[in-house]
């Protein structure tokens, strides 16, 4: 079955702003579906370091994609995601030992209270162009756009930040405390000594304080659990692609547009990673290339109207989060450019979840003046 990404539209949703006014294409965020059955949400426990590749979709690929299910304003929808499968215990093989107070024979509790007395949430608002969105849980980032842990060898936030600013598409990073065993717990080692880690992972999307739920694991009879994490996020820096111009600022929330002289500018949205594109990385060049299939999809198809199609002259790119965890890359895509002031789909209370917006960029078609509607027929 062909997996679809999508959406909707015409819905009374909750927003996070009040729209500047009335609009007919307010899109129900908890109706956007996403599949990321294929891609990593984060490290296994007892990773002491690894480095995970952005999925890079190919233009055909999203080309193809809006062939078989183009942008639409009403569509049904048709895929549920599936269970990520964890790694299971090995067999007492000796863990990497990390230098630092290592907080021994400390059972989880006793364990996490000296840590986080150790290293209280008094961690810096912002470290540069880093904003701090959470600080002293007891649990690290499980998400999308996971790219990659490394162990260092003290409580660093810094040292974290070097990482990301080092790493093509690191949108942020979680720093945290790992109780880990000493030993692979297996059947002759079931409950072994305990090794403190100091660990960093990296994020191609930006997260909230939700998003940090991974609290930890039994291994047999020993218990890995997580204390003093920290999270940081930084804008997207935006630039012009081919034949898009960048506003260049991340906006408070998505384009909410209303009719232009009676008529509605909103082509539909895409989501991705889909079932047939895999993007684990805020890109908004997807977005450019979907944008370009959708004109050149409503070229071809433009049957209720013969001698008109609408082009997609305007696009938001954004990202969606569900309680705080990132769902993915959407796409919002129009035939008219909306103004910043436009942005004000801050979010959406549903009944599964709290929505927000992050990382709102929006592009103009740069090959304009393109008229909305563009005529295909000759004059008589």
């Amino acid at each position: 079955m062909k997996a679809s990404i999508i959406l909707v539209a015409l819905a009374a949703t909750a927003l996070a702003a009040p729209a500047p006014a009335p609009s007919p294409q307010d899109i129900d965020f908890s109706s956007l579906q996403f599949s990321s059955d294929d891609l990593s949400t984060g490290p296994d426990f007892g990773t002491t370091k690894e480095s995970i590749p952005v999925s890079k979709p190919s233009t055909s690929d999203i080309v193809n994609d809006i062939k078989e299910d183009p942008a639409s304003p009403i569509k049904k929808l048709r895929r549920g995601l599936g269970d990520l499968h964890k790694r299971v215990p090995g067999d007492c093989a000796p863990q990497p030992i990390n230098n630092g107070p290592q907080f021994i024979n400390l059972e989880p509790i006793p364990w996490q209270e000296a840590v986080e007395a150790a290293y209280p949430p008094t961690n810096p608002s912002t470290l540069g162009l880093y904003k701090k969105v959470f600080d002293g849980l007891r649990g690290s980032v499980s998400q999308i756009g996971y790219r990659g842990l490394t162990t260092l060898h003290a409580y660093d936030i810094n040292a974290c930040r070097t990482l990301c600013d080092k790493k093509a598409q690191c949108l942020g990073f979680n720093f945290y405390v790992e109780r880990d065993p000493s030993l692979d717990p297996g059947d002759s080692c079931p409950n072994p000594s305990i090794i403190t880690n100091y660990k960093c992972t990296l994020w191609s999307f930006p997260f909230l304080a939700g998003a940090a739920d991974n609290t930890g694991q039994t291994r047999r009879e020993f218990k890995v659990i997580i204390a003093s994490s920290v999270g940081y996020i930084k804008p997207y820096d935006a630039y012009n692609l081919d034949n898009f111009t960048s506003y260049g600022q991340d906006l408070y929330g998505s384009i909410n547009a209303p009719l232009l002289n009676g008529d509605n500018t909103y082509l539909g949205v895409k989501s991705y990673p889909n079932g047939d594109v895999n993007v684990d990385y805020f890109e908004p060049a997807v977005c450019a290339a979907a944008c370009d299939a959708q004109t050149a999809y409503n070229s071809r198809h433009h049957a209720s109207t013969p001698c008109q199609y609408k082009a997609c002259n305007f696009f938001d790119a954004y990202v969606v989060l569900r309680d705080g965890k990132a769902q993915g890359l959407t796409c919002t895509l129009y035939t008219w450019t909306w103004d910043d002031s436009y942005a004000v789909n801050g979010g959406q209370i549903r009944s599964d979840g709290d929505y927000k917006v992050a990382s709102s960029y929006t592009y103009t078609n740069s090959r304009l003046p393109a008229p909305p509607y563009i005529d295909t027929c000759p004059p008589v």
